[in-house]
């Protein structure tokens, strides 16, 4: 990272492994991974069992006549019942089948992934038959659960109904014709506008599928905006240096002479980080104090709720909120410090400003105040460093050949490495969520379709005869299900909104936090893509009505 941890070399202190640095990247990292391990299925096991219900109730509709002699044959209700069950079992066999494939191609990658981040020098990648068994059995009780409303209506159906089309709706003239808006609208219009509303309950399933969809797409393609956000404000608002160098030990204040002659040096500014225990009665956090000086500007005191940069006060601290909250303290509040380097002084400061930020949870104080503090000459760890782009590898060469010299920390570098490794890692989630979404999307409309088109297969055809052409009839059927997508898409924006906040909460640790960012570019690419999806379920249903054929429809029984 481009802003340094306190080196523990020069405490005496026994270092547990809950405080090490190493040891909290890895532990932040499993609980994100526990985390996503309970909300991901969870949302992918409510969406199988949505789906599964759209599927068999579109099925037992278009098979109630085999319903009807099943039972007219000698058929218990209860094994009409085992029938379809056994249909959602054999379907959900073959999806966790494929699961299982996918499942353990995804494994493999993530852990490649985590190997590759991390440098394990040893991670292999096992499967898991306890693992599997669970999915299995999850997905399972997920997708009868869902099922298991049509199967109880395709158990109560008597013989003599089952075998009969369903019974035509109550109609009776409705507000929307009365009234002077619906006199303007055209026929075909108004016929849709009827038919959502004798259908409430179905018009809100598909609603509420196609917000599913968006809301998933809106939760995965919100983290490159967050992402985004943060590397903003964290690498250029907070961080205006181009180099940071490090020194193997304390130096004097007169090393800054030596590094602005250095070749291509503009500006420098130095900062001291000592390790310390920051205490609030009964809690107390291992951290570091961050002294820097009065006037930084290379590398300010940032507060990104203000989106401006604080002034140090000549006494006193500034504390991250997020630390603010882990010692519950407020502005005007006095902690405990007790420094672990040199004499390992003891001191009561004062809070005196929080400000918001995304990674660890700094503690600021002013340079001078740090150095009276640690009661020593006034001396440094590291330089931030300013410096002409066209002289960089000279610099370069230069701080290679000196001894004291430590550590040589590039912004640029430290930039493309937080791409290439999250990018990386976020690529997988937002592909999987995405197609996840657009399966959803699809499904949803398709079968609202095909319901559609099953139940008024009858009526488009007596429109056919009445004059209509193809194209309004197709209007008719899929105008429906358009008119509930676009009622959908802003309720899908705010089921995106509100999982990418569970999100958000859940990975707030005290290594770092992810800032809730979605851009307005996001929400119109979630719904372009939901949209996407259900054009293609649409095109296909109207493939299936151009082959409709009218005549053998009319022949049918009312």
């Amino acid at each position: 990272p481009l802003a340094p941890y306190p080196s523990r070399s020069r405490s005496s202190d026994p270092i547990k492994r809950a405080d090490q640095l190493t040891n909290l990247i890895v532990m932040t990292e499993i609980d994100h991974l526990e985390t996503i391990s309970k909300i991901l299925p969870t949302i992918f096991l409510v969406i199988a069992a949505f789906l599964t219900n759209m599927v068999l109730s579109r099925l037992l509709t278009t098979e109630r006549s085999q319903i009807g002699l099943m039972k007219a044959f000698g058929y218990s209700n209860l094994e009409v019942g085992a029938h379809y069950a056994k249909r959602v079992f054999g379907i959900c066999t073959l999806g966790i089948a494929i699961g299982v494939v996918v499942g353990t191609w995804f494994g493999r990658i993530n852990t490649e992934l985590y190997a590759d981040v991390f440098r394990f020098p040893l991670l292999l990648y096992r499967t898991s038959m306890h693992a599997f068994a669970i999915a299995a059995a999850l997905s399972l009780i997920a997708a009868l659960a869902g099922a298991l409303g049509a199967v109880r209506r395709a158990m109560k159906l008597p013989p003599a109904q089952a075998m009969q089309p369903p019974s035509p709706p109550m109609y009776r003239r409705s507000h929307l014709s009365r009234s002077r808006f619906g006199r303007w609208l055209d026929q075909p219009t108004r016929i849709v506008l009827r038919n959502i509303a004798r259908s409430p309950w179905r018009s809100a399933a598909t609603c509420l599928g196609v917000s599913a969809s968006v809301g998933l797409l809106v939760l995965a393609l919100q983290w490159n905006d967050s992402l985004n956000y943060l590397a903003q404000s964290y690498f250029f608002n907070a961080q205006r240096q181009h180099v940071m160098i490090g020194f193997a030990e304390a130096q004097g204040m007169r090393i800054l002479r030596h590094v602005e002659h250095l070749p291509g040096v503009l500006a420098v500014e130095p900062m001291r980080i000592v390790s310390a225990d920051l205490s609030s009665g009964p809690i107390t956090h291992r951290g570091a104090l961050t002294g820097i000086p009065e006037a930084a500007v290379l590398q300010p005191v940032y507060d990104d709720a203000r989106q401006a940069t604080v002034e140090l006060p000549g006494d006193g601290v500034i504390l991250g909120s997020f630390l603010a909250r882990k010692l519950d303290v407020e502005i005007g509040d006095r902690i405990w410090v007790r420094i672990l380097e040199g004499r390992r002084p003891e001191v009561e400061l004062t809070v005196v400003d929080l400000v918001d930020t995304y990674i660890a949870m700094p503690s600021f104080i002013r340079l001078d105040r740090l150095n009276a503090l640690l009661k020593e000459p006034p001396s440094i760890e590291y330089v931030s460093l300013l410096t002409d782009r066209l002289l960089e590898p000279a610099l370069y060469r230069e701080l290679k050949d000196l001894p004291i010299v430590s550590a040589v920390m590039l912004r640029q570098a430290a930039i493309d490495s937080f791409y290439d490794t999250v990018v990386e890692h976020l690529m997988v989630f937002i592909t999987m969520f995405s197609a996840l979404a657009c399966v959803l999307g699809f499904g949803v409309a398709y079968n609202s379709a095909r319901i559609a088109l099953s139940e008024r297969g009858r009526e488009l055809a007596t429109l056919r005869v009445l004059g209509f052409t193809r194209g309004e009839i197709s209007y008719i059927l899929l105008a429906e299900v358009g008119l509930l997508i676009v009622l959908a898409l802003p309720m899908g924006a705010l089921l995106g909104r509100g999982l990418a906040e569970l999100m958000v909460a859940t990975f707030s640790t005290e290594l770092f936090r992810v800032p809730l960012t979605i851009d307005t570019s996001t929400y119109g690419l979630s719904a372009a893509i939901a949209v996407a999806a259900t054009l293609a379920s649409a095109a296909i249903v109207r493939h299936r009505l151009d082959r409709l054929d009218l005549i053998e429809v009319l022949k049918t029984r009312e």
